[in-house]
């Protein structure tokens, strides 16, 4: 099950909003405009804070060690753009928005499938890598706006992860490194994962399980049921999971 058939709208307050009723295909399980006619998802957009705290931080990077050079990447700022475009689309639950929330994580994974496969390659290979990632996102991309089909998006994205995990896992392992060296790098990488699978978990958790999360918000009232809001949570974990990604994925290919 996914927000392709889930879609929770009709909300009491969701035609006062200053941005119009929702016309995004997702609509998540937190009520709309519930706290102030401004926002329309109130702990889904201010969640969001995390990918622009995160990606400012990671911004800050310490100087390489010695005997290795500094690849520039774009990783932090699109991690950045998530995190705004991700925030556009639950403040106002446009479909414009949507469209650049979801994008925006293509690219983000995108500019970490070139970074590391492209590590260890030739000049030639990796030009030619280069442009087969941004050819294949960008005809991507084009399809699922073109076609709404969220399903699309999914596929997609699904994709591009399966594709990350197991080449970070094959340069953990084929780099030059001592024992426990790559004992600590896997442990970044399992515990990366395991973020993002709970992430994932509350993500599925707050379309499945929406009418039981509702009473229970109602049930302790604001502020602690925000804390009830999975989707939010989901934005939380992924931040933290693609900051520690992020960071390894940047090791792996100055080592």
């Amino acid at each position: 099950m996914g927000h392709h058939n889930h879609h929770f709208s009709g909300d009491p307050y969701s035609l006062r909003g200053v941005w119009g009723p929702s016309t995004s295909a997702a609509n998540f399980c937190e009520e709309d405009y519930a706290v102030t006619r401004y926002i329309a998802e109130f702990a889904n957009t201010l969640t969001n804070l995390s990918y622009i705290y995160l990606a400012v931080r990671l911004s800050r990077r310490p100087r390489p060690r010695p005997g290795r050079q500094r690849k520039h990447d774009s990783l932090d700022i699109c991690l950045f753009l998530v995190g705004i475009c991700s925030a556009s689309f639950h403040l106002t639950l446009r479909q414009g928005c949507q469209f650049a929330d979801e994008l925006s994580m293509n690219l983000l994974c995108a500019v970490m499938l070139n970074a590391l496969w492209t590590t260890n390659q030739t000049p030639v290979a990796a030009h030619a890598i280069t442009a087969v990632v941004a050819t294949a996102t960008a005809a991507a991309s084009f399809i699922y706006v073109w076609t709404g089909n969220i399903l699309h998006h999914v596929y997609t994205f699904s994709l591009m992860l399966g594709l990350i995990g197991p080449r970070v896992l094959y340069l953990i392992y084929a780099q030059k490194r001592t024992g426990p060296e790559k004992a600590a790098l896997l442990k970044r990488f399992w515990r990366g994962v395991i973020v993002l699978g709970i992430g994932y978990a509350l993500w599925h958790l707050d379309l499945e399980k929406c009418a039981e999360l509702r009473k229970m918000r109602k049930a302790v009232g604001v502020p602690l049921g925000m804390l009830l809001e999975m989707h939010g949570w989901w934005h939380v974990l992924t931040a933290v999971g693609a900051g520690q990604f992020i960071s390894l994925v940047r090791e792996l290919i100055e080592a």
